[in-house]
């Protein structure tokens, strides 16, 4: 409110806009209904009819608009003023006017009326006076006023306050990560989300006093039905009772047909006797409930007493039935809010479903063949979002299927911000197939920019999928970061580098795994580089690969390139596959490469032919009996 009331250049207060929110505009119209709603029902020649509704709608615009009600309720006030001069004029002139025909034949009323025009040009007088008189004082106060707060303000201003710093930590956060901008941008952005997602169930899961008044009235008229269907049910049982015994009774004397007895005779008697029997077991019952008059469990005359069987109980149980009235009511109402096309509706009342009846892969079926937006959303994505939302509420997390589903329907619609929150806040049952599902929807190049891969990461590190895991991180364009997590976690073999290569080939990746490492090995002959890199058709990476190779030196030897120090350090491409590979580059018109490759193999050749002719001239050289010895000693 304050910064409404602050004084403009022109010395009145700066209005609030009136229409600021859709539910403005709302009442709006339904203002307009009403006004032509209660114009229809009164004489449009009636002014004062006319100036009651109108009142009315003013009446309601001053409780609606809290801000302005003040400047509306002044607004108000001179209008009733206003109106009621008027009113009160007419009166008057009606009253003159009498009064002037009533005067009209007196010879004074003339210089009477002369008189009192001249009382009245007096009086004016006096009282324009008057009115400047007090113009001009009041705005000599206005100046005084003016000049006093000034000099109140320059005299007593208040020394300006200095912040004081806070030196605490944020909670949940260390001194490293409260000093990176990034992450705290990241802990605002799922601060404001966790914000908006409390307000939306704020909005929507409560609903008011009234509704839980009418829910009672409802409980209440079921819960007599019920008890009322339960006595005719017992009238009725008691009915089927007798008819079956008379039906017995019947049939029995139709078999023996005894003298002196009738059918109705014998079905009295059998009524009877059965009445009897019953007596008897509800007083027996009496006695076992009775710990006063059960004694061990036997009657008055020694006899045991039978208790009561309990499946008449458990089939007559008031608690299951109610439970059962309940969900079936519970999905009635989903059905019911659906086919009104009120979705988002229909979506929180699925979600929070009692026992997760509603909380299933075929209501998940039902939402994504509606077809209806809703807002800036999907009938089922609103209801991945409610499923998602009422995790913390009902205690369980979707199923396997389930979280799969909504991973992608969030990825179909592009909210990447909706699966970035599910994952942080462990809404989700994690699987191999959810990551691989996450992975498959990414488009980027090596570096992956849309965050699917660095999703799948912390999806696969939560499963203890360090290989996976080493993947995506050199998915994300972290090479060097995923050849040291492959290093320490993964415990990555040969077959483990091929199997990356062929995953996220890049030029960067070769030359991290064609470099030499500490101990002087290499993770992959350049050999077996070169030919996963042309197998997967990637010649844009195995020719800067080869040329960057080519100008760059060797660390061991200055005479040649690292390119060749790389070719002679290869022990596992065997001369058949240079071959190939050195077709392969003729073939599709590198020429240069392919020569290159081919001096750099011709002298690996030679090399090899030359340490394998001094091995056996070495080993002819060796006397027998040192060759003995040396046989003994390994």
């Amino acid at each position: 409110m304050s910064e409404y009331s602050s004084p403009t250049t022109s010395g009145f207060a700066k209005l609030p806009p009136i229409i600021t929110q859709d539910s403005d505009k709302v009442f709006l119209s339904e203002l307009n209904n009403y006004i032509n709603h209660e114009l229809l029902k009164i004489d449009p020649d009636d002014d004062e009819q006319r100036y009651i509704v109108y009142k009315t709608v003013f009446n309601k615009i001053i409780e609606y608009v809290v801000a302005l009600r003040m400047l509306l309720t002044m607004i108000k006030k001179e209008y009733e003023d206003t109106i009621e001069a008027i009113k009160k004029g007419r009166r008057e002139a009606a009253f003159l006017h009498g009064k002037l025909k009533a005067m009209a034949s007196e010879p004074s009323t003339v210089r009477n009326f002369r008189k009192r025009s001249d009382e009245l040009e007096d009086k004016l007088i006096v009282i324009q006076k008057d009115n400047e008189r007090l113009q001009s004082r009041l705005a000599e106060l206005k100046l005084e006023r003016k000049r006093r707060e000034q000099q109140e303000k320059e005299i007593s201003e208040p020394p300006k306050r200095e912040l004081k710093k806070d030196h605490r930590l944020i909670p949940g956060l260390s001194l490293e990560d409260s000093t990176d901008l990034t992450l705290l941008y990241k802990k605002l952005e799922q601060l404001d989300r966790q914000y908006k997602e409390l307000n939306i169930t704020y909005r929507t899961r409560y609903v008011p006093k009234a509704r839980k008044i009418e829910l009672k009235a409802s409980l209440d008229h079921k819960v007599t039905y019920r008890d009322r269907l339960l006595w005719q049910g017992q009238l009725y049982k008691a009915k089927q009772n007798r008819l079956k015994i008379a039906l017995e009774a019947a049939q029995a004397y139709n078999r023996v047909k005894p003298p002196h007895q009738t059918v109705g005779d014998a079905v009295i008697f059998a009524l009877a006797h059965a009445a009897r029997i019953q007596a008897a077991q509800e007083k027996a019952s009496e006695l076992a409930s009775d710990p006063n008059q059960n004694d061990g469990g036997q009657g008055r005359d020694g006899s045991p007493t039978t208790a009561p069987s309990s499946s008449t109980y458990e089939d007559d149980d008031p608690n299951k039935e109610k439970e059962a009235e309940m969900m079936l009511e519970y999905i009635e109402k989903f059905n019911e809010l659906f086919e009104d096309g009120k979705y988002e509706e229909a979506s929180i009342h699925a979600a929070n479903s009692p026992k997760g009846i509603l909380r299933t892969s075929a209501t998940l079926a039902k939402f994504r063949d509606a077809k209806v937006p809703i807002k800036d959303k999907s009938p089922l994505l609103s209801f991945c979002s409610a499923l998602m939302s009422s995790v913390a509420a009902v205690g369980s997390k979707p199923n396997i299927r389930l979280s799969c589903e909504c991973v992608d329907c969030a990825l179909q619609e592009h909210r990447m911000d909706l699966l970035s929150y599910w994952i942080s806040q462990n809404r989700l049952t994690l699987s191999e197939e959810l990551a691989q599902l996450i992975q498959k929807y990414c488009q980027c190049s090596l570096a992956c920019r849309c965050k699917c891969q660095a999703l799948a990461q912390n999806v696969y590190a939560h499963l203890g999928l360090h290989h996976q895991v080493a993947i995506c991180i050199l998915k994300q364009g972290r090479v060097q970061t995923g050849i040291e997590y492959a290093r320490n976690k993964s415990n990555f073999t040969q077959e483990g580098y091929i199997e990356v290569l062929r995953s996220c080939p890049s030029l960067h990746l070769a030359n991290t795994f064609v470099a030499p490492t500490e101990n002087g090995f290499r993770m992959l002959p350049v050999g077996v580089i070169i030919g996963v890199l042309l197998e997967i058709n990637h010649f844009n990476i195995a020719l800067p690969f080869i040329q960057g190779l080519q100008n760059s030196p060797s660390q061991d030897d200055e005479l040649i390139n690292a390119f060749q120090a790389a070719v002679l350090d290869d022990n596992t491409t065997t001369m058949d596959d240079w071959d190939e590979l050195i077709e392969l580059f003729q073939n599709h018109g590198h020429q240069d490469i392919a020569m290159s490759l081919m001096a750099s193999v011709t002298v690996l050749d030679a090399m090899r032919n030359a340490l394998k002719q001094s091995f056996v001239n070495f080993i002819s050289d060796v006397p027998e009996e040192t060759e003995i010895e040396e046989e003994t000693s390994v």
